[in-house]
């Protein structure tokens, strides 16, 4: 499959994933759980997949919030919000069952609101903060082995070990995949600009993973062509000053367009609907819940967990050092509270080695107002201003 043609169906199985995962059941027969996912998406897919059952991460939408009002406080995130108004609509009909990873107190929350608003079958998993010790991981292990008999249950199948041993690899696949794409574009950001990188994120919570992984292969092999058929996106984001992404997701995606058209280019990210997504590598020995524990514990540095042993800024810094990047955008959605406790800190650790910060707090249907694309164009002069000064500190 050539290059457009892949970028064509993922576009596709973003904009539309309902008829994507209806398409999926039909063909199959198969039974889909809707995953809850926030920053990172600690939902262990590969237990869904092993039972025979499609995992697909639901992550709100960018939809006006009506009947939600009524269950949910107004301050909790628009990603809880809207993926509730999803459900209350029945727009997640296609879904048998939900799963919520406990990622933070709005989806803790979240998940009794939705057990006694939707009739079927909700589970649950708590996934510890602090991951700095071996219990941590023994305590997972339990959990999961727990959560795969619940999912036993509903797809109506024993999960073997060699099952789940099988999905580990097909995960850990298209893991490997992605981060190749990222390795790519931070080299080549005219290869795939940010907006169908998003595209690539979203079209993975709702193809099965082994046709996702076959879309990357195929686009992975473009690159090597004379122009890889990238003339129209070269005159766009190929030209601009380089910057990093940081935060849980770039949405509402019409900002993405606003910072390329305002003279951005993005090298790459570490958010939860990006590079977090596919951060991770399980152990395909041993037994496939301790290496499950083992993967879902060793996350890069993010909001939601805690390990003094990472740090989010530095991570960014060395990225930054590696890429080019001249500049960090934070996405924090509104009411994050995980989010805006590390702020402080990141931006600190960040400006500290000349790495300049801009943060956009966003929300969930809300559009692009136009404070935000004044602030991008701001924080583009800048960076080209520091480009007239002379070179970054520690650069």
């Amino acid at each position: 499959m050539d290059r457009e043609a892949v970028l064509a169906r993922v576009a596709d199985a973003a904009a539309s994933p309902v008829g994507t995962l209806e398409s999926w059941k039909h063909r199959t027969g198969g039974k889909v759980v809707g995953c809850l996912s926030c920053m990172p998406p600690f939902a262990p897919e590969e237990l869904v997949h092993a039972a025979g059952m499609l995992p697909a991460g639901i992550w709100g939408a960018e939809i006006p919030v009506s009947r939600a009002d009524a269950k949910i406080q107004s301050f909790a995130c628009s990603v809880a919000r809207t993926a509730l108004e999803l459900a209350l609509r029945d727009s997640l009909a296609v879904c048998d069952g939900f799963l919520f990873p406990f990622t933070c107190d709005a989806f803790q929350n979240l998940s009794e609101i939705w057990k006694l608003s939707v009739d079927r079958p909700c589970f649950q998993l708590v996934v510890p903060r602090k991951v700095d010790a071996d219990r941590v991981r023994v305590y997972l292990a339990a959990e999961l082995g727990r959560l795969k008999g619940e999912l036993e249950s509903l797809a109506g199948k024993r999960v073997s070990d060699e099952a789940l041993g099988a999905s580990i690899r097909v995960y850990n696949e298209n893991r490997c995949l992605m981060r190749e794409l990222d390795r790519v574009r931070a080299g080549d950001p005219a290869f795939l600009p940010a907006r169908r990188m998003l595209d690539l994120v979203l079209a993975s919570c709702f193809l099965p993973r082994e046709e996702h992984s076959a879309l990357l292969r195929d686009l992975l092999a473009t690159r090597s062509g004379k122009d890889n058929g990238r003339k129209q996106d070269r005159a766009g984001p190929g030209t601009g000053v380089p910057v990093l992404l940081t935060g849980i997701m770039p949405r509402p995606v019409a900002i993405l367009d606003v910072m390329e058209e305002a003279g951005l280019r993005v090298l790459g990210d570490d958010m939860g609907m990006g590079s977090l997504y596919h951060g991770i590598e399980v152990p395909e020995s041993g037994d496939p819940l301790q290496a499950l524990a083992q993967g879902y514990t060793g996350y890069p540095a993010c909001s939601t967990l805690h390990d003094p042993a990472r740090n989010r800024g530095a991570s960014l810094v060395r990225r930054a050092r590696q890429t080019g990047a001249e500049g960090v955008l934070v996405f924090a959605t509104k009411f994050c509270e995980p989010e805006y406790f590390d702020y402080p800190g990141l931006k600190e650790d960040l400006e500290k080695e000349g790495l300049p910060v801009l943060l956009l707090e966003t929300e969930l249907g809300m559009g692009v107002p136009g404070p935000i694309r004044t602030r991008v164009e701001a924080f583009v002069e800048t960076l080209r201003g520091r480009r007239s000064a002379g070179p970054p500190a520690g650069g």
